[in-house]
């Protein structure tokens, strides 16, 4: 009876031992083969996409400002309303212009006067001047030779004063030799001739007239040099009141420049009275100004953006940047509506966007921004790359180590080997292969579990 039971509990445990033994088969099976996902590789055409975000803008804005100091009579339109190519936006009080035209116009007679005043005044002086120097030239020579006629004439006098006294001398020496004859006719005779020659030696008609001339030469020089000094104070007076010829040219191209200036302003004026129009289709993006109110030159009045040239304006990274360039399409979806669009320009500076203080601008023109609203923040997608007949895995599949990329190749065997693969260009789902795997290879990967080299898998 223990013999059998013996027995019976051998084979009880045999039994054990068997179901011992398959269920460690089992367990031994289920941890060597991973469900695994698989993609068989095949040859197809890819296209490298990068999403931005990016935010519609105008590539052209109007910004009108005003040409002069203009009073505001009316706005159209306000800012976001949409206008069109030659819509009047703002209009100017006309009657404010007219007055402000009216004063230019008497500013520019009043320059006018005032230049050729300079002129006639300059030519007043001028005439004094030029009769001055003409005089000065005249009494220089009427001085010199009434000078020398003054000369002449004293040197006539004392000749004649000379010969009448030297005639006395004689006669007073005759005396002295008759004077030991005190009787005689002779002595009378020279004694009266003496006499005489005292009282002509005073009173000599030709020595008078000499004497008289010199009187009138005297007269004659004292009025010449006194000419000659008003000359010469009207000389010196007028000179400088004359315009030089820089003055005269300084004076011209100055009345030049003025009327140039008040043409322009009454140009611009002029123009006022068209108002400010739209030079294309767009909408109001900022009024800075009111009715009623005078801006004054240069002041910003009124700004539309372009809804004929927009794009989209992104931020790209310092990765990304990398894989674009100008050229390239691009699309997005907005308001239900697909547009596309070209790479048109990618800024040389990063960080101009305080919101992407790294991030470089690229810009998407529009083709067609038929319904755009300006503002609205879309995501665009840029294709920075397209090739064609290559192989290509999902991105899921891919293993990075080590700056090192990998794929688990299954074999016949249903075991995985890991392949070291060089990647091209990627999409949002798939990697492009440029060598370590081939046409037709299984790649496989888990959702779960990490793989390794030799791990049994199934499908």
């Amino acid at each position: 009876m223990s013999i059998l039971k013996k027995k019976s509990l051998a084979i009880i445990g045999g039994a054990l031992a068997i179901v011992v033994a398959t269920g460690s088969i089992a367990s031994i099976y289920a941890k060597a083969a991973v469900k695994v996902n698989s993609f068989t590789i095949a040859k197809t055409d890819m296209q490298q996409v990068l999403e931005l975000n990016g935010t519609v803008v105008s590539n052209d804005s109007d910004m009108f400002f005003a040409d002069t100091n203009l009073k505001i009579d009316k706005i159209y339109f306000k800012v976001g309303d949409e206008v069109k190519k030659g819509d009047l936006l703002v209009t100017f009080d006309e009657d404010e212009i007219n007055d402000q035209i009216a004063l230019l116009n008497l500013d520019s007679t009043a320059k006018e006067s005032g230049y050729n005043n300079a002129i006639q005044v300059s030519d007043r002086y001028s005439a004094l001047y030029n009769e001055a120097t003409r005089n000065l030239n005249v009494l220089n020579q009427q001085i010199k030779d009434t000078e020398d006629a003054i000369v002449n004439k004293q040197a006539e006098i004392n000749k004649r004063s000379s010969d009448l006294a030297n005639e006395g001398a004689k006669l007073q020496v005759s005396i002295i030799d008759w004077s030991d004859q005190p009787e005689s006719d002779e002595l009378a005779n020279l004694k009266k001739l003496a006499q005489n020659n005292a009282y002509v030696q005073s009173y000599d008609a030709e020595l008078l007239k000499l004497q008289e001339e010199l009187g009138r030469l005297n007269t004659q020089l004292a009025g010449f040099k006194e000419y000659k000094s008003e000359m010469t104070s009207q000389k010196a007076a007028s000179y400088t009141g004359i315009l030089t010829e820089g003055g005269k040219a300084e004076l011209e191209a100055n009345k030049e420049a003025a009327e140039l200036t008040i043409t322009k302003e009454i140009e611009k004026l002029e123009n006022a009275k068209n108002g400010i129009k739209a030079e294309f289709d767009g909408v109001i993006s900022a009024v800075y100004t009111e009715e009623g109110s005078v801006v004054s030159t240069g002041t910003s009045i009124i700004c539309v953006d372009s809804l004929e040239d927009v794009c989209v304006k992104c931020y790209a990274n310092k990765y990304d940047i990398m894989n674009i360039a100008e050229g390239q399409m691009g699309n997005f979806k907005l308001l239900n509506k697909d547009y596309s669009g070209e790479v048109t320009r990618i800024e040389k500076i990063a960080g101009l966007n305080a919101a992407a203080s790294t991030g470089v601008g690229v810009d998407i023109t529009v083709n067609d921004p038929e319904d755009l609203i300006l503002g609205l923040e879309v995501k665009a997608k840029i294709g920075t790359a397209s090739v064609s007949d290559v192989v290509s895995v999902p991105k899921s599949a891919i293993v990075n180590e080590d700056d090192k990329n990998y794929v688990f190749i299954s074999n016949a065997d249903k075991k995985v080997v890991k392949t070291s693969v060089e990647i091209g260009i990627q999409n949002d789902d798939y990697a492009e292969i440029v060598s370590g795997v081939k046409e037709g290879d299984i790649v496989v990967w888990s959702d779960s579990k990490e793989l390794s080299d030799g791990d049994d898998v199934r499908f």
